[in-house]
């Protein structure tokens, strides 16, 4: 007997079909064995494990399958109305193989098919026959390829670059021989003090990080796209995806973590991008987690400098949401190490930092006068005429008291690399975890040591002696943070400081010392390799030279078009084969496509269906529950040789990026047709946070754009445009009557596409019962109800139940784009009162969509009274 297991999120079900092993011998029953997931296993009184009990099937043990209520991405199951959890809609494929198996088995007990009637399971009429031959052809659409990771990191001390980017974005490895990009590669640019920081700086810069991402793309080419960006204050994180890769990447998530002033505030931190590379359930492949993290320490040579930047790494490896790693960014110091209040205010380091960088917003490095100014730089030990380091020496160096210029011993580089070779021997026993984590950006870690011996070094190209006394080495190899990282061998000399427009080290009056600052480092993975680490010094806008490296990994990955080919040619194969002893019925199309489908409209699909055989057929739809599709005649009788166009419809929902909905098509007693509508949703403000439509001005169809020039609105230019149209023909029947579906579209698509309404066309409608304005005003209402988290959003409920005394104190209570926008609104409903005979029904209308209503129960009548005298009240 050949098997299936369906694994919910409660119950495995494993299905054993019928099979025969011998002509003319007797069939065996199916049976199924249904197993809750329990927490422990369950022993009999001997100690010895329960086996399940296997139940043989039955013409009543029915699967249902219906829509979850509580999460619209995943589906219940009912076997003989018993509930037996849920899987989400992306197995639906493996569900229908399932169910179709089971139907199947249910459809043989009925009619009591005999032995001859089934062959062996490479039949394609028995129930695995599908999930068989794919596993059979798994090789011909599961390849190994190698994904090119190139990782940039660059400290711009705010300024705007206005150099080329190729240089940087290519590097020594990146084009391969015939200067070509490679096809399957991941770009991440990781920026730190992106803008500068001032007191009133409180999120990042959208028009930078659109420059950046407008300018990294236009190097890249037509065929990358930008996958995500996480950002926070001055540090931006953006990743480029080749499209061919683009299906390979699931499960993105960002976050963010501040870590600078009061240890919460944004000019320090990290900012990190976590996803999923190749993974497929269907092809057996668990796929590598990938996190990358963008890191802004704080500054500083002194001791206190670099417990801080401990301390940061341990709230990083708290707050952040990285993957399991083989290691930590941090090890819990045994002495207890200082408590935070300590390291915040420890030596006036904050309040130098506070006064300095935000008060005066001046430059991070200028701050330091409370660590590496404040911290005496002494000399190397000298022997005779040479200085050596000594093995075994702490972090900072030795002081002997002279005051003559030391001379750096040029035998000292293989024992520096020696010594400073990071130890990863007690991380741990590997464990079998299929992650990677990438860190880079300005660390902040420096060189302990005098700035002439760096001169010196660095002249020589002497640089494993430098990195000896390297601040990040030392702490790595006592294992204090990024324990089980690995780092590429340094072959360039320190990236910061420089005088901006040179590339000469800081000749200011506080002549910092040279320093490894940004760094790129790696947990290891078996099929990672490190193909360069670079600096490029030509760049000269910043006082930080950038630095990037590039990555090869192997992996497996799903050839997605092969795989969709080889699945329709098995299931034309199977329907071809069933046809031949089962009523021949055809199914035009079972993959339905909606390309571009745009939120709040109505998408119409026809699914055509002959009977080519000699027998008349009779079938029903049906639809799980809670799905979007609606048909209109369920069920019909199909004579032989007749055709027949089964309709349905569905409204798309707003946040969604793509549809994918199913229903089954049974021919009674026959066959199942499970037949599939899928597309893509275009982008649209109808669903949109204030903030979101705000961020794009031009539309939510053009992504992230700069604001055009020119004042600037502080709320969102589609609530502006519809009362902008509005307030110029506000009638008595204004938002009473309902609109026309046709302008309705058209309302839409001109305010996600950025366009100016056509008053033309609109005002053209006057005659027939005004369905212009009417339009506008219903989808104005839709974009309020739809707005994501509320005009008035829930966590201000209490004060808007406070009824007139609420009106002052809604201004502090909520975010300035949400307050500007009520106010508007308040302005628009002022004149709208003048001329309504009846303002109690409009203020009904706009109480349920401007005011997000806690789900515990408060819409009560006291409530409802108290809501409607706040609104009064703010609109005057």
């Amino acid at each position: 007997m050949t098997s299936l297991v369906l694994s919910t999120s409660t119950h495995t079900l494993t299905f054993h079909a019928s099979s025969c092993a011998d002509p003319g011998g007797t069939i065996d029953t199916p049976f199924y064995i249904l197993e809750p997931k329990a927490t422990a296993p369950n022993v009999s009184p001997t100690g010895s494990p329960v086996l399940p009990a296997a139940t043989d099937l039955t013409v009543h043990d029915t699967i249902s399958i219906d829509e979850d209520v509580m999460d619209s991405d995943r589906m219940t199951l009912k076997l003989q109305d018993h509930d037996i959890g849920s899987i989400p809609k992306s197995d639906v494929t493996y569900l229908a193989e399932f169910v179709l198996a089971w139907r199947s088995a249910l459809a043989a007990l009925e009619e009591q098919v005999q032995v001859n009637q089934i062959s062996s399971f490479e039949d394609p009429l028995s129930s695995d026959y599908v999930t068989t031959r794919l596993i059979q052809e798994r090789d011909s659409f599961i390849e190994e390829k190698t994904v090119q990771i190139r990782l940039i990191t660059w400290n711009l001390h705010g300024e705007v670059i206005g150099e080329d980017l190729r240089p940087l974005l290519f590097g020594s490895s990146v084009l391969s021989d015939s200067g070509e990009l490679q096809d399957l590669g991941i770009f991440f640019v990781a920026l730190q003090e992106a803008d500068p920081l001032t007191p009133t700086t409180l999120s990042a810069n959208q028009v930078t990080i659109a420059r950046w991402a407008n300018q990294v793309l236009e190097c890249l080419g037509e065929c990358y796209i930008l996958s995500a960006s996480s950002e926070l204050l001055g540090m931006v994180l953006l990743m480029f995806t080749h499209k061919k890769l683009a299906s390979q990447i699931t499960q993105l998530e960002i976050s963010s973590a501040g870590t600078g002033v009061l240890g919460y505030w944004g000019n320090k931190g990290a900012v990190c991008i976590r996803f999923m590379l190749g993974e497929s359930d269907l092809a057996g492949i668990a796929g590598v987690e990938i996190a990358v993290v963008n890191m802004h320490l704080s500054s500083g040579i002194a001791p206190q400098a670099v417990e801080r930047r401990r301390w940061e790494m341990s709230e990083l490896d708290k707050r952040l949401k990285l993957p399991v790693f083989n290691g930590k960014l941090f090890r819990k110091q045994r002495n207890g190490g200082k408590n935070r209040k300590e390291l915040l205010y420890q030596n006036g380091d904050l309040l130098d930092e506070l006064d300095e960088r935000v008060l005066d917003a001046s430059s991070e490095d200028d701050i330091v006068a409370a660590g590496a100014d404040a911290v005496e730089v002494k000399k190397i030990k000298e022997n005779g005429m040479a200085k050596e380091y000594e093995i075994g020496t702490p972090a900072i160096p030795i002081a002997d008291g002279s005051d003559k210029a030391a001379t750096i011993s040029t035998t000292t580089s293989t024992t520096a690399t020696t010594a400073a070779t990071i130890n990863t021997d007690h991380v741990g026993p590997e464990k079998d975890i299929n992650s990677i984590v990438f860190i880079l950006g300005d660390l902040n870690y420096r060189l302990a040591m005098d700035r002439s011996d760096i001169s010196q070094l660095v002249a020589k190209k002497d640089y494993d002696a430098l990195l000896f006394w390297d601040q990040l080495r030392n702490e790595m190899k006592e294992e204090s943070v990024l324990i089980g990282f690995q780092e590429g061998p340094i072959s360039f000399q320190p990236t910061y400081k420089y005088d901006i427009g040179t590339s000469v080290f800081d000749t200011s009056e506080k002549a910092r010392v040279p320093a490894f600052t940004d760094r790129i480092l790696y947990t290891t993975y078996p099929s990672l390799a490190q193909l360069d680490y670079e600096t490029f010094m030509h760049y000269i806008s910043s006082d930080h030279k950038p630095v990037a490296a590039t990555f090869e990994l192997r992996t497996m990955l799903v050839d997605a078009d092969k795989r969709a080919q080889i699945v329709k040619r098995l299931l034309h194969d199977l329907d071809a084969r069933e046809n031949e002893s089962r009523p021949k019925v055809e199914v035009e199309k079972t993959d339905l496509l909606c390309p571009d489908m745009t939120v709040l409209s109505t998408v119409h699909q026809t699914a055509k269906l002959k009977n080519c055989g000699n027998t008349q057929v009779a079938w029903e739809i049906e639809i799980i529950d809670g799905s979007l599709i609606q048909v209109g005649t369920p069920e019909g009788v199909l004579p032989p040789g007749a055709t027949q166009t089964v309709r349905v419809s569905f409204k798309v929902p707003p946040n969604v990026t793509h549809i994918s909905e199913i229903f089954i098509l049974r021919i009674i007693n026959r066959q199942d047709y499970f037949i599939s509508i899928t597309g893509n949703v275009l982008p649209s403000c109808f669903g949109a946070s204030l903030v979101d439509m705000i961020r794009k001005p031009s539309g939510a169809r053009h992504g992230f754009l700069a604001p055009q020039t020119g004042p600037q609105l502080n709320i969102p230019r589609e609530i502006w445009k519809c009362v902008d149209f509005l307030s110029t023909r506000i009638t008595r029947e204004i938002f009473r009557r309902p609109g026309d579906e046709t302008v309705g579209e058209l309302v839409r698509n001109w305010l996600d596409n950025g366009d100016d309404f056509d008053s033309i066309v609109l005002d053209s409608l006057a005659r027939d019962g005004n369905k212009g304005t009417h339009s506008v005003a219903e989808q104005f209402i839709q974009l309020l109800e739809l707005v994501n988290g509320g005009v008035i959003p829930e966590k201000v409920y209490d004060i808007i139940t406070q009824g007139n005394d609420g009106v002052q104190l809604i201004f502090e209570a909520m975010p300035r784009v949400n307050v500007n926008t009520l106010i508007y609104i308040a302005s628009f409903l002022r004149e709208v009162k003048r001329v309504v005979i009846d303002f109690d029904l409009i203020l009904e209308i706009f109480d349920k969509v401007l005011v997000r209503i806690p789900k515990t129960g408060k819409n009560k009548s006291r409530q409802k009274k108290k809501r409607m005298e706040f609104l009064k009240g703010f609109i005057g």
